[in-house]
């Protein structure tokens, strides 16, 4: 080890650098302070031996001036003192000493003092190593990290691309929704169209999980459950006797689904899937372990709608709950995700559908817009600015005054 001796005795100086030479170290040499904080300054000494009673810059002085430097690594100071008195001793302490030698110094108590100093600056190299090593790990984290938020950044754009328009109409019928992911894309996806001039098609669906993984499903599903034929949906289906495309009730197309999405992984996702025929004025829906959806009508009586049903892609042959019922012009259909019902406040304590109901009805007579804004408001304000659990999404849709009468 490099060690820098400051002494103003020069006999001094001689008698303590041959013992310490005769340690194995390396010493260079001071005659006074001053020379010795050149020293310091000007080359990565990291071990110092200094005599207290110098001219110039006492070594109490000089252990100041390094301790109150800004160098990249710890500088070990011994303090060599003829002066044995425990006030002396505190000031050098004060100064920022590591240690103290009573002179005259013997071979064997320098020797011990500074293999007590190799071991401190030796825990000190491995610190200083382990830290920049984490400090590397750290930038390289935080690069990735950086990407990775680029990344999904990027995916919650594609993602949002995937979403309806915010205002929706199709043969008499007006849509609003809104999404509220939990992260930066959501595992809930949503639609509405019109599957002919007289059947409006809608969803909403909700992959398990959270994240890309669920993202990614969802924006699968968002691609194959539209009206095409020709790119293989199973909401309709070609007629080979009379080459007609033909709309599958809402049943049937959730068991197409249910074949279609049988995962190896354990994913599956709730869904509730529904028509609208205008000429009759029937409502026919489908629900596969998705929250009702809830019918409010003109008046403001609201009811949900199901009985639950099972989840899509759990099982290859289970039944799902399927309804048929009228409706009248001026009623609603709203369906949520359990992000909505399962918001939860600071003491853990569910939004649920009591409160959901009482809200409906508070606001039965407010357009579609005002009703959604206000519904998730009230579910931040329930969380009180907490994050949200899960994804909160909502699909509101109004039948207009001019829909054909109920059916039977």
């Amino acid at each position: 080890m490099k060690i820098l001796l400051v002494d103003d005795d020069p006999i001094a100086r001689k008698i303590h650098s041959m013992l310490l030479q005769a340690q194995g170290h390396e010493v260079e040499e001071a005659s006074d302070g001053e020379e010795a904080w050149r020293l310091v300054q000007e080359s990565p000494i990291s071990f110092v031996v200094s005599d207290w009673m110098m001219p110039r810059l006492a070594g109490v002085d000089l252990c100041r001036k390094i301790r109150a430097a800004a160098f990249d690594h710890y500088v070990y100071v011994i303090l060599c003192t003829s002066r044995g008195e425990k006030a002396d001793l505190i000031e050098g302490m004060d100064a920022g000493a590591d240690d103290f030698l009573v002179k005259p110094v013997g071979h064997e108590e320098l020797r011990v003092k500074v293999r007590a100093g190799e071991r401190v600056l030796s825990l000190e190299q491995g610190l200083a190593c382990k830290n920049k090593e984490l400090a590397r790990i750290n930038s390289q984290l935080e690069s990735s990290h950086k990407r990775i938020e680029e990344d999904l950044r990027a995916a919650a754009w594609m993602q949002q691309r995937l979403l309806p328009s915010t205002t929706l109409q199709a043969n008499g019928l007006r849509c609003q929704w809104r999404l509220e992911p939990s992260g930066y894309v959501a595992g809930d996806i949503f639609n509405f169209f019109a599957m002919d001039d007289h059947v409006v098609g809608f969803y909403l669906l909700d992959v398990s999980g959270h994240g890309v993984p669920a993202a990614m499903l969802s924006v699968t599903l968002s691609m194959i459950l539209t009206p095409d034929v020709a790119r293989g949906s199973p909401l309709k289906r070609m007629n080979r006797s009379n080459q007609q495309a033909e709309i599958l009730s809402p049943g049937d197309a959730i068991r197409e689904l249910n074949h279609r999405f049988q995962s190896k992984d354990d994913r599956y996702f709730t869904m509730i899937y529904g028509l609208f025929d205008t000429r009759s004025a029937r409502l026919q829906i489908a629900q596969a372990g998705h929250p009702g959806p809830i019918l409010i009508s003109k008046d403001g009586q609201s009811r949900i709608l199901g009985t639950g049903g099972m989840p899509i892609g759990l099982w290859p042959e289970i039944e799902f709950d399927c309804n048929e019922l009228s409706v009248t012009a001026g009623d609603r259909l709203l369906l949520y995700s359990d992000g909505v019902t399962e918001s939860l406040n600071p003491d853990g304590e569910p939004f649920g559908e009591e409160r959901l109901l009482s809200f409906l009805a508070n606001t039965a007579t407010q357009t579609l817009d005002r009703v959604l804004d206000g519904l998730l408001k009230e579910t931040r304000s329930w969380r009180q600015g907490g994050i949200p659990g899960d994804d909160v999404s909502l699909l509101a849709i109004e039948l207009s005054e001019d829909l054909a009468p109920s059916g039977t």
